[in-house]
């Protein structure tokens, strides 16, 4: 007998059989995998701030507002966002890993900085970009569809001697 079967005699590792002879769609395999070590994906990190405790969806009333009370103003952002790139950046030099990490730890003090800012009903998306510097030329350019009235971004470049860095942040209106 084995392990699996000792505490759940009911589950068998062959795949158990209901009564008309197929075994059920929610039967143990007789082996599995082993654990093992594994890595944290360069694209996506876990939040270290987040709560993993679901909040209960808020439900609001219908305003009937179709413009912003206060724009985005890009002027207002664009310090802030050189602020938090010298802040993270300035004695950094190219190593891939670890400027994967900065940069998502940048985007995401950038939302919340900006986020402070009180732009109402923006949803506000920052895009950190770092690279090494090697004697070469680098253009990057974005394309969204968005309503030109409402809707604005704010763009910052930063260099060291070893590494650039753009920012960039997005403000879409919720009407």
């Amino acid at each position: 007998m084995t392990t699996m079967e000792k505490r759940a005699p009911h589950i068998s590792g062959k795949g158990s059989t209901m009564a008309h002879g197929k075994s059920s769609l929610f039967d143990i395999p007789a082996k599995l995998d082993p654990v093992g070590s594994s890595l944290i994906s360069l694209a996506v990190a876990p939040n270290l701030d987040m709560d993993y405790v679901t909040k209960p969806k808020v439900e609001y009333e219908n305003t009937y507002r179709m413009d912003p009370l206060d724009r985005f103003l890009p002027e207002r952002v664009k310090p802030v966002i050189y602020e938090l790139l010298s802040k993270h950046l300035s004695n950094m030099e190219y190593e891939p890993i670890q400027c994967s990490s900065v940069a998502k730890v940048i985007a995401q003090e950038l939302k919340v900085r900006v986020r402070e800012m009180n732009f109402h009903r923006f949803k506000i998306i920052s895009l950190v970009s770092v690279g090494e510097k090697r004697s070469q030329d680098v253009r990057q350019g974005s394309r969204c569809l968005w309503d030109a009235e409402t809707d604005n971004f704010a763009s910052t470049c930063y260099e060291n001697p070893h590494i650039f860095a753009t920012a960039t942040v997005y403000a879409v209106y919720f009407e």
